[in-house]
């Protein structure tokens, strides 16, 4: 018992400074639906989600999200679902002291929940990205650029196709 008290003090101020968690949230600023003809594009101005960092040494580090957001169609009725994606992102942070710059890549998986005319549910995408990360006492802002080109299109109709790229303002809240 003694040990496993010895670790945990040991280990905690460690962990602090080794793993951030928090919520990013944003705005996307295209769908991933193009509508045209009788169709019209029908989706949420926002994106929110969980975040998880490791910070690594040399500046670099690795992050997971998991990000939601309603995405959908008119024709006739509407039609609506959730999209929720999964970034892992390896991540640079350059030098700094209050605010670093940084740039991230990796990979998306994108599921779209059941919506008439959905053909592939999953996606698998390319996801680059930029920002500023500020360290302030208590909690870490991430601000963010992040563009995501998709591997397939979900929506292959003639008046209803899929975007394929995406971009996004998105900021993060760690602790």
């Amino acid at each position: 018992m003694r040990p496993l008290l010895i670790a945990i003090f040991v280990c905690a101020p460690l962990s602090a400074q080794l793993i951030n968690w928090g919520v990013k949230g944003g705005v996307p600023f295209n769908d991933a639906v193009k509508a045209a003809g009788t169709f019209s594009s029908n989706f949420s101005r926002w994106t929110v989600g969980p975040v998880v960092e490791v910070n690594l040494p040399a500046g670099l580090g690795l992050e997971f999200d998991a990000l939601y957001r309603r995405t959908g169609y008119t024709f006739a009725s509407t039609n609506n679902s959730g999209s929720i994606e999964f970034p892992l992102l390896v991540k640079y942070k350059f030098p700094g002291t209050l605010a670093r710059m940084y740039v991230d890549g990796g990979f998306a998986f994108r599921h779209i929940g059941d919506i008439p005319l959905l053909q592939d549910a999953n996606s698998k995408g390319l996801v680059f990205g930029a920002g500023f990360r500020y360290d302030l006492k208590l909690i870490k802002i991430s601000p963010e650029l992040r563009y995501t080109r998709w591997g397939n299109e979900p929506f292959s109709y003639t008046d209803l196709k899929s975007a394929r790229n995406q971009m996004e303002f998105l900021i993060g809240i760690t602790f």
